[in-house]
């Protein structure tokens, strides 16, 4: 027997995520997937939980607003490694430094360096993420936190592999 749930909240969370894409024109074409991406969110989200027991057990389990802002800028750049490595046609691995401080060392394609350098996605996902859990504190009181973060940052990964999909090839029409 399975222990799954589906989750209304959850789905609240990628929406907001999905709105936050939406409100900067990220969406103004369908969503580019591809079979490595989502073999990368799984292998980059397996090794976050891990970081984050880590993390929580040294830390407690109340996450700061700038931790959390860290997390969706953590996976924004690895989204951008992820899609420069797909196209490099490079092994997916995931330095993990960074993940909670905001320094995070960023190895990706030139045009989408220079253009994730000057987005403000991951900052909006997670302004809008704890705006979200906030206003809505009393509905969320019986989700597991962890997963409903971990939710919002698979969409941040999964839409900003779009968007860097989306970069390289504007940049390979115009060049």
């Amino acid at each position: 027997m399975n222990n799954f749930v589906t989750s209304v909240p959850a789905q609240a969370a990628a929406r907001c995520i999905i709105e936050t894409a939406r409100s900067l024109n990220l969406l103004d074409s369908p969503v580019a997937v591809s079979n490595e991406l989502a073999e990368a969110e799984k292998t980059l989200i397996v090794k976050m939980f891990q970081k984050m027991d880590e993390y929580m057990k040294q830390h407690g389990e109340e996450l700061a607003p700038d931790v959390v802002s860290s997390l969706f800028t953590f996976v924004f750049a690895k989204a951008a490694e992820a899609v420069t490595n797909m196209f490099n046609h490079k092994e997916q691995e995931f330095n993990m430094d960074g993940m909670f401080d905001g320094r995070i060392p960023l190895y990706a394609d030139d045009a989408v360096t220079s253009e994730f350098k000057s987005s403000q996605f991951p900052f909006l996902c997670a302004g809008n993420y704890l705006e979200f859990t906030e206003n809505r504190a009393d509905d969320l009181a019986d989700c597991n936190p962890l997963l409903l973060l971990f939710e919002a940052l698979k969409w941040c990964f999964r839409l900003s592999c779009h968007y860097a999909i989306t970069t390289i090839e504007n940049h390979h029409k115009i060049s």
